[in-house]
């Protein structure tokens, strides 16, 4: 039996290979650095489960209590240092600290050694900050659908947070949900694992030292800045050049360009997401520290989110204003895909950065003069 056929309708969410009765299957990667799975024959019974449990094979459903109107608000924590901690206004972490304080789990996205970007368990505020922050790379499973499980099973309250393609995922695996909060994040594409690996060993190579820590989008240079930053032999360092391949569009997953989430169709119980649109409709309520745009979508989200008003600053907002381009539709495939996956593999990391990246003369005097800017707006705060 063959389970994937078209790489476009597999996110890699692993539902199939939890629920396999014989263990039977198993995440391989490919030359991209995506996993896939695969049937192993001589333990396969045919029993068809795996297919069942696809949402890409036999469907997708929203929840059953979802509301029939769903409610948007722009949301900031309290806890000016919480917000400052957090990628946007720090709703994930009021959120979760609601779920721990019933001696619950958490379950988001962290790092393993090496900087290797994966799906973690919580039992503590200390263990569920690390979840905070973007992080965009694809965030490999494991056998975390399992856990979570062993978790309800045990009459744990779990709160779990991710893409909307793996909050699906363990929609479908997991029956009783009475304990289950599912949060999903509106999602711009999941980048390849390989290719943030090399680019790690690339700063290591280039800066003569080890990768101590590392920040996606980092917050001191603004809320609505994209710039990363990372620390070596304890220096920071500023750069934009994962980021500039991140908005090429070029090296997301095959199925994030034929993403079934980019809606309001949502597969969770609340979506999560930076405030986009706050500074032209709420100037007021935009201080560039960060606001949250939160979809309240099913009835138990609904009494989960008003458990946390103690906690946060609520405006009601209209989700027409906020319709970022991920609630719309998928992103376009760059039209340069398969040349850059070419020359990914013929090539290696630091020619793709040189001719897709502007890594080249012209792209280093681009990037002087965005850096004239941000000095010029930075000078303009402090002033």
């Amino acid at each position: 039996m063959e389970l994937v056929k078209n790489k476009a309708q597999c996110c890699g969410c692993t539902a199939c290979k939890s629920i396999c009765p014989k263990q039977a299957i198993e995440m391989i990667e490919d030359e991209q650095g995506f996993l896939y799975p695969e049937i192993n024959k001589e333990k396969c019974i045919n029993c068809g489960l795996c297919k069942k449990i696809c949402f890409y094979q036999s469907g997708y459903k929203v929840l059953d209590d979802h509301l029939d109107r769903i409610e948007t608000y722009a949301v900031k924590h309290k806890d000016l240092k919480i917000r400052i901690a957090s990628r946007s206004g720090g709703i994930f972490t009021a959120l979760s600290d609601e779920i721990l304080n019933q001696n619950g789990i958490i379950y988001g996205v962290g790092y393993e050694k090496g900087f290797r970007v994966c799906y973690k368990r919580a039992e503590t505020k200390e263990q569920r900050d690390e979840f905070r922050g973007s992080k965009y790379v694809q965030s490999e499973v494991g056998d975390i659908f399992k856990q979570i499980k062993m978790d309800l099973d045990n009459g744990k309250k779990v709160l779990f947070s991710g893409t909307p393609c793996h909050v699906a995922g363990l929609a479908r695996f997991i029956r009783n949900k009475e304990n289950l909060f599912l949060v999903d994040i509106v999602c711009h594409g999941t980048p390849s694992p390989k290719v943030f690996k090399d680019y790690i060993r690339f700063l290591e190579k280039k800066y003569g030292g080890k990768v101590e820590q590392f920040d996606f989008r980092d917050k001191s240079f603004g809320w609505n800045t994209h710039i990363e930053s990372f620390v070596i032999n304890k220096e920071k360092i500023a750069k934009t050049i994962y980021t500039d391949l991140f908005y090429k569009h070029i090296m997301f997953r095959e199925s994030c360009y034929n993403c079934q989430f980019t809606n309001l169709n949502r597969p969770s119980d609340i979506t999560i997401a930076d405030c986009w649109g706050i500074e032209k409709n709420r100037p007021d309520v935009n201080d560039n520290k960060g606001v949250s745009l939160v979809i309240v979508n099913t009835e138990k989200g609904k009494k989960l989110y008003k458990n946390i008003m103690f906690e946060i600053e609520q405006y009601e907002v209209d989700i027409k204003d906020y319709l970022q381009p991920q609630m719309q539709y998928p992103n376009k495939k760059d039209k340069r895909y398969e040349e850059f996956w070419n020359d990914y593999k013929e090539r290696g990391f630091e020619y793709i950065t040189q001719k897709y990246a502007g890594r080249n003369l012209l792209g280093k005097v681009r990037q002087s003069l965005k850096k004239i800017g941000l000095l010029r707006w930075i000078w303009r705060k402090i002033k």
